[in-house]
């Protein structure tokens, strides 16, 4: 878990073993610097050996539900979203693992993603209802997008495929479906060229009750790439990204005016008209001076709110990672085809390039580099493109 006070903390969860593992699992000693935690000898008695590994925040044991995982996880630290920062979740391990058990829930178990969205929803209720004359009510919303074969999708949106670019200010953005748009012709004569091309934004789902959170549920189990890996059939085969932004409409709206201008910026071969295109060059700056406008009326509002401690400007970002999986399984065994072969490859590799850039990032952190920083590979891959806001808590926020 990573947080704006830059503060990482690693819990382990053991689940049960199943039939086909109990013969193969290794001697194992977990040990956590948690207090009040009991020893794991105690709790996992058929993990009792000598390879210990510590350092861990916090041991999950077999009989920890969800609920519990996020009582001692993440409730205790939700405080940092409900004062204006960043808090994230990575559920981390190898496919079979319980990831997205513990994430997005199963067989009507909640997980912490719809857990983490009822106490900030409660929090946000309990707070609008004491605002001062004049406040604005505070507004919670949901995003998420799913990473398959490394392609990003907009899991809110139909599952439409989306791309990813950095604005000028150096934030990531996701945008959804791309179009043209052609304009009339007297429009066309008066502006200088005939097209744009215009990028919608990735979609958000405002959360105001439970029925929300169960459309959100739906939309993610109808959406949400499953396939067979190599040690069951029902096994996400995409990273899946969901995050919780604490907004209000005056946020929404400037936002809403950003996006449009942003889509209909022409570009300057777009004019069809060469004695045009010093006159279309000022009409880009003109858009680009309304783009830099919005973005700072943006900005002096989480500046505004970060001064206060206040709710808004509160994220949550919970990552459910694909497991990595040797398959070794060959074409044909069990009906295993080549299209999950590939998505193995690119689970695997995705993870890899996510390693890398932590690997980067501790050793930029360890000798104070500046220029070892600015190498860190994020671009590697679209997952660790995603998420270089959460790995790096003092770097730019994104914009999706």
């Amino acid at each position: 878990m990573a947080s704006s006070s830059h503060i990482t903390d690693v819990f382990v969860r053991v689940r049960p073993s199943l039939d086909q593992e109990a013969s193969t699992l290794p001697d194992l000693v977990l040990n956590s610097n948690e207090d009040s935690e009991q020893s794991l000898n105690e709790t996992f008695p058929a993990l009792k050996g000598n390879l210990p590994i510590d350092g861990f925040a916090g041991i999950l044991g077999l009989e920890e539900n969800n609920k519990r995982v996020f009582s001692r996880v993440v409730l205790p630290r939700l405080d940092t979203v409900l004062t204006g920062g960043t808090l994230s979740l990575f559920c981390y391990g190898y496919t079979g693992a319980g990831k997205t058990h513990t994430t997005i829930g199963y067989n009507g178990e909640d997980g912490l993603f719809r857990l983490a969205a009822e106490e900030v929803l409660r929090e946000i209720n309990d707070t609008n209802v004491n605002l001062a004359e004049g406040e604005e009510p505070y507004i919670l919303n949901a995003s998420a997008i799913e990473i398959y074969n490394d392609e990003v999708y907009d899991l809110f949106g139909g599952k439409a495929k989306c791309t990813l670019r950095k604005n000028k200010h150096g934030q990531l953005q996701v945008r959804g479906t791309t179009k043209k748009c052609v304009f009339p012709e007297e429009e066309a004569m008066a502006n200088g060229f005939d097209f744009s091309i215009v990028t919608n934004k990735l979609s958000t789902f405002q959360v105001a009750s439970s029925k929300d959170l169960d459309a959100i549920q739906n939309m993610v189990d109808k959406f949400r790439k499953v396939g067979s890996s190599s040690e069951h059939n029902n096994s996400s085969r995409s990273h899946a990204v969901f995050r919780l932004d604490i907004v209000n409409q005056r946020l929404l709206d400037t936002i809403d005016e950003l996006e449009k201008i942003e889509s209909i910026k022409p570009a300057l071969q777009t004019a069809f008209d060469k004695k045009r295109t010093y006159a279309l060059r000022h009409r880009i700056l003109d858009v680009e001076k309304q783009i830099d406008d919005a973005n700072k009326r943006i900005n002096k509002m989480h500046a505004n709110a970060t001064q206060k401690n206040s709710l808004f400007g509160g994220r949550l970002i919970l990552v459910d990672l694909a497991g990595a999986d040797s398959d070794s399984r060959s074409i044909g065994d069990d009906g295993h085809t080549m299209i999950e072969r590939k998505e193995s490859q690119a689970i695997n590799k995705s993870l890899l390039a996510l390693k890398e850039c932590i690997r980067a990032l501790t050793t930029s952190s360890q000798h104070n580099s500046s220029i070892a920083r600015k190498a860190i590979p994020f671009r590697n891959s679209s997952l660790t493109r995603i998420l270089e806001e959460v790995l790096t808590p003092d770097g730019k926020r994104s914009c999706w």
